[in-house]
């Protein structure tokens, strides 16, 4: 069997390694290959999000920029509005202050006139703009666009929140010659809902007067709305980029097909309803979003495609403004990646191929003189183990040895401890009985009584011998023993020393069944109270004390023995398991103890055991002392 197993090993050694780098090297070409070939898919996706999120960062660049735009136009309407109408007149004054200064002569009725008719059809922002013109008597001397109201009287003259406009004018330009004025009033076509107008009025000193105009705000505002898209329509990009805008009831205002602009995008058809409510939902309350949606009809064959918009609204003009990309732009690209990459994919499986055959020649020729190198190696540790293991086999007999002598030396001294008591008692009867014999003062109870003690007294030490008999039995079988039985053994064995130096044992140990060999665990116990015993009796007037716990963990039963005996150096906590490491007196201790133990527990238990320093109160009182924890698993 030994040759047998001999030749495996030598037989592994020799073709183990070729195959190994064989089946490395298919392994390799396999995986490089799948990886060669993957490359192409992950390009792609990196180029595809790569232009989505270059896109993005584009298309996002630009709407800000004309929502910026925009913003700053809006902010600047009434101040654009306030130079318009301050421009307007000016104009007229200056017409006003001509025809003065060239007819006064005809007088102030004819010069009125004059004046009048070369104002009356003077029309401006779109034929909206007109000139008014009151006296600082509040009588009306031109209205264009209603001369019936000519030469009535506008003292009492209110807008639609009590404002007196005639009144609130001249007191204005007393002061100051000329002066804007704001105030609500309806329009012409509707005469129910109030607007609000911006007005520049000018005084004319020679007759008192002064000349005026007016705007409704949101009309000179659908100017600047005009101008805007205007700018936005002209607006040049390449491809199919471009800006849209639509209002939030879906009317296109712009859009790069001017056959939409002015339709409704819900009725039309050329995206679905809810990627409409989705594009307006995301831009309300002055929004920006990201939104992807299928376009219906796109300039790829006019067949459905992805497009991605950014959009953001401008809630004062109830507008959507945005721009996308199609993503199937990105479909160019990624053709010509996949091009390039298929070229480098041929490329490098021909570099690979090669690189995987020279690979191969170099590792086996290696792997044939590693073979013969580690074969002959092989050899040599072979004989070394053989001797080293007819060494060490001699140690462990000598270790058992000793450890077994040492365990009798202790057993006697046990047995001399326990016997001692029962027989100075039978000894104490016996004595006492003859001499009330001759006395002639025995009675049959006393005789009765004192022979069932020394009875009972020859069973408790007949109990011993075997207690001390199947600690020393040679008959190791392993099966199921209670731990507590086992606690029992070794308590019956050393008892009498613990009590004798005034050591208390405290016991909390559950009655737990375990599988293994109970002498060698009760073996184990004694080594570890022992050494518990030895360090407590260097204690001068303090209470010496043994603490015993055993608990069910994790499948581990877990067995905890503590003392207040001070602990041990820290130095040498991690030399405690070494065979022959002892910190008595050469007379008192061999070592071999706790190195035994560790092989019990370890070895022929599979538990583990470790020892270390702790601290606990006991009774109101601080402890220090060595805690060693056993854990053996609770299934065979």
């Amino acid at each position: 069997m030994k040759n047998s197993n001999e030749k495996l090993i030598l037989l592994i050694i020799k073709y183990t390694p070729p195959f190994f780098i064989i089946l490395l090297s298919i392994v390799i070409t396999i995986i490089l290959f799948e990886n060669t070939k993957n490359v192409f898919k992950k390009e792609k996706e990196i180029t595809q999000k790569q232009f989505i999120e270059n896109n993005k960062k584009v298309i996002k660049n630009d709407v800000n920029h004309l929502y910026d735009f925009i913003k700053k136009e809006q902010a600047l309407t009434e101040q654009k509005l306030k130079e318009n109408l301050k421009e307007r007149i000016n104009e007229a004054y200056s017409i006003v202050m001509n025809i003065y200064k060239e007819n006064k002569h005809l007088g102030k009725k004819r010069v009125t006139k004059l004046i009048k008719d070369a104002l009356r059809e003077i029309r401006f922002n779109n034929g909206r703009g007109y000139f008014f013109i009151y006296s600082f008597d509040y009588e009306c001397i031109l209205l264009p666009i209603n001369r019936k109201l000519e030469g009535t009287n506008f003292y009492n003259f209110q807008d639609s929140k009590g404002l007196y406009l005639t009144r609130e004018i001249i007191k204005r330009i007393k002061n100051q010659n000329e002066a804007f004025l704001t105030w609500s009033y309806h329009k012409p076509d509707d005469m129910e809902k109030q607007y609000k107008k911006l007005g520049f009025n000018k005084y004319f000193e020679p007759y008192k007067w002064f000349i005026g105009t007016g705007e409704y705000v949101d009309e000179f505002e659908n100017d600047l709305k005009e101008k805007i898209l205007k700018y936005i329509k002209n607006y040049n990009f390449t491809n199919n980029e471009y800006f849209f805008v639509i209002n939030y009831e879906g009317k296109y205002l712009n859009h790069i097909d001017e056959d939409l602009i002015g339709t409704n995008a819900y009725e039309i058809g050329n995206t679905k309803s809810k990627d409409i409510n989705k594009i307006i939902n995301a831009s309300r309350n002055n929004s920006s979003n990201f939104v992807s949606y299928i376009q219906l009809k796109s300039p790829y064959k006019n067949t459905p495609t992805k497009k991605t918009s950014y959009v953001k609204g401008l809630d004062n003009w109830n507008w959507v403004i945005g721009k996308g990309f199609y993503e199937n732009e990105v479909n160019k690209i990624i053709k010509e990646e996949e091009n390039l990459i298929n070229k480098r994919l041929r490329d490098n499986l021909k570099q690979l191929i090669l690189f995987t055959i020279v690979l191969t020649i170099i590792l086996l020729i290696i792997s044939f003189y590693m073979s013969k190198f580690l074969k002959k190696q092989f050899r040599n540790y072979q004989h070394q183990i053989e001797d080293n293991l007819k060494e060490l086999t001699k140690q462990q007999e000598i270790l058992a040895q000793q450890s077994k002598l040492a365990a009798i030396g202790t057993m006697i001294g046990n047995i001399a401890h326990q016997w001692r008591q029962p027989l100075s008692l039978i000894s104490t009867i016996a004595t006492g009985t003859k001499l009330k014999k001759e006395m002639n003062s025995l009675d049959d109870k006393e005789l009765e009584e004192g022979l069932e003690t020394i009875n009972q007294t020859t069973q408790y030490l007949s109990k011993t011998i075997d207690d001390f008999r199947n600690f020393f039995n040679s008959n190791k079988i392993k099966k199921d023993f209670s731990i507590k039985e086992a606690f029992e053994n070794c308590f019956n064995l050393i008892n009498v020393q613990f009590k004798n130096h005034n050591i208390e044992i405290t016991k909390n140990i559950t009655d737990t069944t375990i599988f293994g060999i109970q002498t060698e665990l009760v073996q184990v116990l004694i080594n570890i109270l022992n050494n518990s015993r030895d360090e407590l009796l260097k204690l001068d007037n303090q209470k010496r004390i043994i603490l015993i716990d055993t608990k069910e963990e994790n499948q581990e039963l877990i067995i905890q023995i503590k003392d207040n005996a001070g602990g041990i150096d820290e130095k040498i906590l991690k030399h405690l398991f070494e065979p022959y490491f002892t910190t008595k007196h050469q007379s008192q201790g061999t070592g071999i103890g706790l190195y035994m133990s560790e092989e019990i527990i370890v070895k022929h238990m599979r538990g583990s055991i470790t020892i270390e320093n702790t601290e606990f109160i006991y009774k109101n009182i601080q402890c220090k002392g060595a805690l060693v924890t056993i854990k053996l698993k609770l299934h065979k």
